[in-house]
């Protein structure tokens, strides 16, 4: 039987028989900066939410999976592309009801051909000229316009 318990300093849920605490912590999730001559690599997202929007490629880490690594195989599974990281931009949580944490990620130029695969229907470069208005999350949105401000901000 579960009940809610206070369990540092917040209520958990806990099973009264097997003592089971569900920790609700947030899942890591990787998106991607992938630069090329043409811009910047976006993908059109093919399940919910936002059907249909454009994001950067990225998705869950995998159990005992590296960051990096992470990363790297997203882009590859949603683009088609190799990249090697150029570096972490940073770690954000979207907000309040998303439990999830963020690590963008910088790629150097990218390898190979552009190939919508896994999740994504589309796949293409934007410059800032060229960017879809229709890009899913807020953070995506926020990375994207600093990615081509020079990370001044």
């Amino acid at each position: 039987m579960l009940i809610i318990a206070e369990l540092g300093g917040r209520d958990r849920l806990v099973c009264q028989v097997c003592e089971f605490v569900h920790w609700d912590n947030p899942k890591p999730v990787t998106a991607t900066l992938v630069p090329t001559a043409s811009g910047i690599v976006l993908v059109k997202r093919k399940f919910e939410p936002y059907v249909g929007d454009w994001c950067l490629p990225g998705g869950f880490m995998e159990n005992s999976e590296e960051p990096e690594k992470s990363a790297q195989r997203e882009v590859f599974e949603e683009t088609g592309l190799t990249v090697e990281i150029d570096r972490l931009l940073g770690a954000y949580s979207p907000g309040k009801g998303i439990n999830v944490i963020i690590l963008f990620y910088l790629a150097k130029m990218a390898t190979g051909t552009m190939v919508a695969g896994d999740d994504a229907s589309e796949v293409a470069a934007f410059s800032q000229q060229t960017m879809p208005e229709n890009v899913a999350f807020e953070l995506h949105r926020r990375m994207i316009a600093q990615f081509f401000d020079g990370f001044k901000s």
